[in-house]
């Protein structure tokens, strides 16, 4: 069976992203972003999910963040989740007061299949974002396409994958329609039945209309099962 050529450019797609001069990557600082997400069965087929993130940053003329993320979900069959919840972000500025921004978030994930041993899943999010300070309520689409390559049978994988983020209206917060792209690669272990551990790196660019930013960052996911 021949290998399709989407998966093929995307992952072309990803390590070009990641490919960064050396000098770039002298001048950024690399944040950890330990994660802890878990997922537990509530009632019949309805799932509850949980999901903190801090973004840490030590340099102080940049700002940290963490991220707080509460889920209700429901498989809706072949391979595919509905979810929908509340997010509140809160980013703290050095010398300026935190920023907060509360979400209502619906989201789908599609777990599609292998394709010559790699499994393919995407992540569709809809945000409706409220961001202290601006007017209205700012709507973004996120869109992720996920590479996983197991490496033994329930053993470690190979992960990459790459995640668009467009907003779709204009406020005094959200003034451009590409907001942002990050691109992943790693590897996931299991830990347990129950629990995996996925480490990597992670490049965020970010587009502003005051000049576009961009971060390195290792994530840190304890994902749990209950």
């Amino acid at each position: 069976m021949r290998t399709p050529a989407a998966p093929i450019g995307f992952a072309l797609a990803v390590g070009q992203a990641l490919a960064l001069p050396s000098q770039a990557l002298a001048r950024e600082e690399i944040q950890p972003w330990p994660t802890i997400i878990a997922s537990v069965p509530v009632a019949g087929k309805w799932l509850g999910s949980v999901e903190i993130i801090n973004r840490v940053v030590s340099d102080s003329a940049r700002p940290s963040q963490l991220e707080a993320r509460f889920q209700l979900g429901r498989p809706l069959g072949a391979g595919i989740v509905a979810w929908a919840g509340y997010v509140r972000v809160t980013t703290y500025h050095p010398g300026a007061p935190a920023g907060i921004e509360n979400q209502a978030v619906e989201q789908l994930n599609w777990a599609m299949g292998r394709v010559a041993g790699v499994q393919l899943s995407t992540r569709t999010r809809l945000e409706q974002r409220f961001i202290r300070g601006a007017d209205g309520t700012a709507w973004r689409v996120r869109e992720q396409l996920r590479l996983a390559m197991p490496l033994a049978p329930r053993g470690p994988a190979l992960v990459a994958w790459g995640e668009l983020y467009i907003t779709l209206n204009r406020t005094s917060a959200t003034r451009t329609t590409f907001d942002q792209l990050r691109a992943f690669v790693g590897v996931s272990v299991p830990v347990s039945p129950q629990a995996d551990v996925e480490i990597g790196y992670l490049k965020q660019h970010l587009h502003r209309v005051t000049g576009d930013v961009s971060n390195d960052a290792i994530p840190m996911v304890l994902t749990m099962r209950f």
